[in-house]
């Protein structure tokens, strides 16, 4: 994979840092007279570590489905090996931009136009957004759950800072437009700039080749990332169980979807902060008093720190067997 295999094995020491820092964080901030009260089960500690890895399958899977479609045959180890760069590769990255830039040049080295890659890699970020189209209002509808301190917050937060909320937003317009001017202006003249002319030509005449005939593929990525999400939303339930832990598991389940749009709006690398101040403002009445701080370390460990640190490892153990030729 070239300087992609030597690239995402350098990230195992700043993962190892996360996680030390993890247990760190959970030593000195947990209430460890409360650590007495949980129940601890190994076996639903490996189903949330088993939960944890399930969705690189799913993401996998979505690929497999668009690669038929485009006509791209890649092997089946490397579309799991590009699901789980995804995730590590974006350790370093805000959660909403995540692994992106690493799947879209690992989807080329494998066979796809650069026109193309962009479209999967952008297609994947939409098919995220219209599912939490369709999941967002089944929540709100049977929790009732419209006054959650989340909500609160964001709007506190929001009023307070609307005018640089508003300069952000033109800022990002201004810069888009600036570009799309340049890009447009100069496209004739460096190769570089024909390069991005046939890039764009190549994400358009793909984007619209799956709005004519991708009807069919769409509703089974849909499908799939529908088991991917509510396979990270099941983690949250073993980890309770393993701490023996009583909850509605239904609240738990349908209302996780705002951790995760927190997780998105947290521009710090692999949402830090952002992901357990979201846990805390939405869950600490679901669990008895003082266990909402352990619970989400637990969570916050299965489906970010043990996940990295797997994937991490996989990288490095796959950098040491051949590629095989790709065909197209």
């Amino acid at each position: 994979m070239g300087r992609l295999d030597k690239l995402l094995p350098r990230f195992v020491p700043v993962i190892c840092l996360g996680v030390l820092g993890n247990l760190a964080y959970a030593w000195f901030a947990t209430d460890r007279s409360r650590l007495s009260a949980a129940n601890f089960s190994f076996g639903w500690m490996l189903v949330a570590m088993l939960l944890a890895l399930l969705p690189w399958v799913w993401h996998a899977i979505r690929l497999a489905i668009w690669s038929r479609f485009f006509g791209v045959d890649i092997a089946w180890r490397q579309f799991l090996r590009i699901a789980i760069a995804t995730d590590v590769g974006g350790v370093a990255m805000p959660a909403a931009v995540g692994g992106a830039p690493f799947k879209a040049a690992m989807l080329v080295q494998q066979g796809y136009r650069p026109g193309q890659a962009a479209t999967l890699t952008l297609w994947g970020s939409l098919e995220d957004v219209f599912f939490y189209v369709v999941a967002i209002p089944i929540s709100l509808s049977l929790t009732h759950n419209w006054d959650n301190p989340l909500w609160q917050h964001a709007g506190h937060f929001l009023h307070g800072h609307r005018l640089e909320a508003v300069a952000l937003l033109m800022g990002l317009w201004a810069v888009g437009f600036l570009a799309f001017r340049f890009f447009k202006k100069n496209g004739g003249r460096p190769r570089w700039g024909e390069k991005m002319q046939r890039t764009w030509r190549e994400f358009q005449i793909s984007f619209s080749l799956i709005f004519t005939k991708g009807r069919k593929p769409f509703i089974w990525s849909s499908l799939a990332i529908a088991a991917q999400w509510l396979t990270r939303f099941c983690i949250l339930l073993a980890v309770v169980r393993m701490l023996g832990l009583e909850a509605d598991w239904v609240r738990l389940l349908l209302l996780q979807w705002m951790v995760f749009v927190a997780m998105m709006l947290t521009p710090t690398p692999g949402a830090t902060g952002g992901a357990e101040a979201g846990f805390l403002l939405i869950f600490t009445g679901c669990f008895p008093e003082g266990m909402a701080n352990l619970v989400m370390l637990a969570w916050r460990f299965s489906t970010y720190y043990f996940m990295l640190g797997t994937g991490a490892v996989c990288l490095g153990l796959a950098t040491k067997i051949p590629t095989p030729t790709k065909h197209q």
